[in-house]
C-alpha cells in the first residue's frame, strides 16, 4: 500500500473521526434533505459527501492527487476488475435472498428504494443519480479521504475491513448490509493494490449501473410494490438460495482469477485448488438445498389461459389444502389488458385473501395466508376494459 506524502501526520484515528463527521452530517442534514426533497436531496447528499472529502484534504494539507490517485486503466486491470465485480455480484444475490429470511421486515426496503429511484425518472437520469454520482462521490470519501488515513499501517486487511465496515454502515440498510460490507472491502483492495481510484469508481459505476438498468426495466414491466412483495415471499426461499448457490458456484474461481490479474506477484496456483473446492461445496450445497426445499413444498402449480367476454368477466380454478399451515399464494398474469381482482375463497364462500392485481405488462399478486384443510378456489374478476383479452395465468401455492 503506497503511502502519501507526510503520512506521519495522517493517522488512522483521523479516518475514524472523518467517518463520524460524515455520519453526523448524513443523519442531521442529508437524511432530512432526502425525506423532504427526494431525488434532489439524494443528489445533494452525494455532493456534500464528496465535498467533505475534498475539505479534509485541504485542512490536512495533503495533495488531492495523492488522496485520489488516478492512472491510465490497463486492459489487464480492466478485466481483473470486471471478473472481481462479477464474483462480488454473485455474493450480493445470495445475501439479498438470505437477509429477508433472517430479518423479514427488511424485505419491504426494496419496494421503498425502487419507488423512490425508479418510479419517476427516465433511464439516463436514473444512471446519473444511482450509478455515476455515487461512483464519484462515495469513492472520493471512502477509497480516497478515509483510506488515506490508513495507508500508514502495515496490515492491509485492517484497512480493507475498516473501510468496508464504514461503507456498509453509511448505507443504513439491513438488506444490503452484508453485501455493501463485502463490496467496500473489494473496492478498497483494488485501490490498495493498484493505487488508482479510477478503478474503484469504474467498478462502483458498473455495479450500480447494472442494478439500476435491471430495476428500471422491471419497473416498466411490472408493478414495483407487487414485484417487491413477490421477491420477499417467494424468491427469498430455500429454493432460490439453492438455485443461486448452483449458479454462483463459479464465483470463487472468478475471484482468484481476478486477483491473479490485479496482483500477479502474490498469486499462487494452489489458490485455484481451494477455489475449486469451495465452488464444489457451493454446487453440492445448492443441489441439496434445492432438493430439500422442493420436497412437498409446492401444493399447487398451475398455468392456464382464458378468454374475457362480455358475458363472462370471472374465471376460477379449484385446489385443495391437506393440512392447516401458512401458505404463500402467488398469481401472475400476462397479456392481461384492463383491471383484474384476485381472491382466494374457501368452500363456504369466505374470502381468505384478496387484492387488485398490479399494473404493468405482467400483473402480480403475492400473499402469505393461513389456510385450513379443505377445498379452495382462485377467483379472478375483471372489468369491461378486459373484454377481448386472453390472459395467461400462473398460479402457485407453496408452504
Amino acid at each position: 500500500m503506497e503511502k502519501i506524502t507526510h503520512q506521519d501526520r495522517i493517522k488512522p484515528w483521523m479516518g475514524v473521526v472523518l467517518f463520524a463527521v460524515v455520519m453526523a452530517v448524513f443523519i442531521l442534514i442529508c437524511a432530512p434533505l432526502q425525506m423532504k426533497y427526494g431525488i434532489p436531496g439524494l443528489i445533494a447528499t452525494e455532493l456534500i459527501v464528496a465535498g467533505i472529502g475534498i475539505f479534509y484534504c485541504l485542512i490536512t494539507r495533503v495533495k488531492i492527487s495523492e488522496v485520489l490517485p488516478m492512472k491510465k486503466i490497463t486492459l489487464r486491470d480492466f478485466f481483473g476488475c470486471v471478473l472481481l465485480l462479477i464474483s462480488t455480484y454473485m455474493v450480493s444475490i445470495i445475501s439479498a435472498l438470505v437477509m429477508p429470511l433472517i430479518y423479514p421486515p427488511c424485505a419491504s426496503e426494496a419496494a421503498e428504494i425502487s419507488d423512490m429511484l425508479y418510479g419517476n425518472m427516465n433511464y439516463l437520469s436514473t444512471l446519473f443519480v444511482v450509478a455515476l454520482l455515487p461512483a464519484i462521490c462515495e469513492e472520493t470519501i471512502y477509497r480516497g479521504a478515509i483510506l488515506s488515513s490508513f495507508r500508514g499501517i502495515k496490515k492491509e486487511w485492517i484497512a480493507m475491513v475498516v473501510v468496508g465496515l464504514f461503507f456498509s454502515i453509511n448505507h443504513l440498510s439491513i438488506l444490503r448490509g452484508p453485501f455493501t460490507f463485502v463490496l467496500g472491502m473489494v473496492l478498497t483492495y483494488v485501490v490498495i493494490k493498484k493505487n488508482n481510484i479510477l478503478l474503484s469508481m469504474m467498478m462502483h459505476f458498473m455495479l450500480n449501473g447494472f442494478s439500476a438498468t435491471l430495476a428500471y426495466v422491471m419497473s416498466k414491466s411490472t408493478d414495483l410494490t407487487a414485484a417487491a412483495d413477490s421477491s420477499a415471499s417467494t424468491s427469498t426461499t430455500l429454493m432460490s438460495i439453492g438455485a443461486f448457490l448452483i449458479l454462483g458456484c463459479a464465483a470463487p474461481v472468478l475471484f482468484i482469477t481476478a486477483k491473479m490479474l490485479l496482483d500477479p506477484k502474490s498469486h499462487k496456483a494452489t489458490k485455484y485448488i481451494y477455489a475449486g473446492i469451495l465452488s464444489g461445496v457451493m454446487f453440492l450445497s445448492g443441489i441439496c438445498i434445492l432438493a430439500v426445499s422442493t420436497n412437498n413444498s409446492t401444493v399447487t402449480n398451475l398455468s392456464f389461459s382464458y378468454d374475457v367476454t362480455e358475458a363472462d368477466h370471472v374465471e376460477s380454478t379449484y385446489f385443495s389444502i391437506e393440512e392447516d399451515n401458512s401458505y404463500t399464494i402467488s398469481v401472475s398474469m400476462a397479456n392481461a389488458d384492463g383491471f383484474y381482482h384476485a381472491m382466494i375463497v374457501d368452500s363456504e364462500g369466505n374470502i381468505a385473501c384478496e387484492s387488485d392485481m398490479g399494473d404493468g405488462l405482467i400483473k402480480t399478486y403475492t400473499s402469505t395466508v393461513e389456510l385450513h384443510e379443505g377445498g379452495y378456489q382462485l377467483v379472478i374478476e375483471s372489468d369491461s376494459d378486459a373484454v377481448g383479452s386472453t390472459p395467461t395465468v400462473s398460479f402457485r401455492v407453496q408452504k
